[in-house]
């Protein structure tokens, strides 16, 4: 009877077949554990930002980030989005599961929420995949179609779930820590096929709803012309877009939006209206500027002859009332 467990998930339908029983380039004598045993030897004081479980304790907040205590040298950080009801009922001196993602700019550690195990055994292994919890794992070397990843027993990743874009990419992985989910696994065969690109992509939603949760209707925001469309230009709020419909621009007429905005150009807008569910986010630049009409009453007297340009006529409404 096989052991073999087929997961329902599309990315599950990645085929192992042709991966070598030895990566091309090595020698007939050189080992998957050899392999493994001269990375451990050349990166014998592991990074601190790799992707164990940790407990972060809660040392501060402002209005974008959680700071939290994880026994290094400098804190993690973790965005307000990361907790329920944008992190309002978080207080100092609470604990949460994390793990390290990498550093930012600052040097604070780059902090997510996700469980991520550390397999030992088959049995590990299993549950991890059934539970579709990540996984951490070392990416030892670049392979026909992928790389090989040791998760306590030597995995395949295909290059199309590798998160990178190109072969020179993907030699930068090898020797990294990477966190990935097991989409295959067949203990009779020994075969186990790891994903890596699932887990930025669950992040990067999980930022994205976070965004629109932020986002209230009435804030004033930031953003750049990111494209344009008949009916508007589309704007970069900073992970999610935003619409400036055409009639929103200006209080004159806008005949086409790229006749008023360039692409790239920064923009102070208004949130018109957020729809989280439906991801939409409505803006308008011309609710900044003042409404002509506020200023008529003090420009313009009763009796005061003006001046102006007709640009527009309906010859019905003069013809009212002529006999002919």
């Amino acid at each position: 009877m096989s052991n073999e467990i087929i997961p329902a998930s599309e990315s599950a339908s990645e085929s192992t077949s042709g991966f070598p029983s030895e990566p091309p380039d090595e020698s007939p004598t050189e080992s998957f554990a050899e392999l493994l045993a001269q990375f451990e030897h050349t990166h014998s004081h592991q990074a601190e930002g790799s992707a164990k479980q940790l407990e972060g304790t809660v040392v501060s907040l402002d209005t974008e980030f959680v700071y939290l205590d994880i026994g290094y040298k400098s804190e993690g950080i973790l965005p307000r989005s990361a907790f329920e009801n944008n992190a309002e009922a978080v207080t100092a001196g609470d604990k949460f599961p994390v793990s390290v993602k990498g550093r930012n700019a600052e040097r604070y550690y780059e902090l997510s929420r996700h469980k991520v195990v550390q397999p030992t055994d088959w049995s590990s292994l299993e549950e991890a995949f059934t539970q579709k919890t990540p996984v951490v794992g070392i990416v030892t070397a670049v392979v026909k179609g992928g790389l090989t990843v040791d998760v306590g027993v030597r995995a395949f990743m295909p290059a199309s779930r590798s998160g990178v874009r190109n072969a020179a990419e993907m030699e930068k992985l090898v020797g990294q820590e990477i966190t990935c989910r097991i989409t295959k696994l067949d203990v009779t065969d020994e075969d186990v096929v790891v994903d890596r690109r699932v887990i930025s992509e669950e992040l990067a939603r999980e930022q994205e709803q976070g965004r629109y949760s932020e986002i209230k209707e009435g804030d004033i925001v930031s953003g750049a012309v990111r494209s344009f469309a008949t009916y508007g230009a589309f704007i970069d709020l900073g992970g999610i877009d935003g619409l400036l419909h055409i009639s929103d621009i200006s209080w004159n007429r806008v005949n086409a939006p790229e006749d008023v905005l360039t692409i790239g150009q920064e923009l102070k807008l208004k949130v018109l209206k957020v729809d989280a569910e439906s991801r939409r986010v409505s803006l308008g630049l011309k609710q900044l500027e003042p409404e002509r009409w506020d200023s008529a009453a003090e420009k313009y007297k009763v009796g005061q002859r003006i001046t102006g340009t007709v640009t527009s006529g309906r010859s019905s409404s003069w013809s009212r009332g002529s006999k002919g």
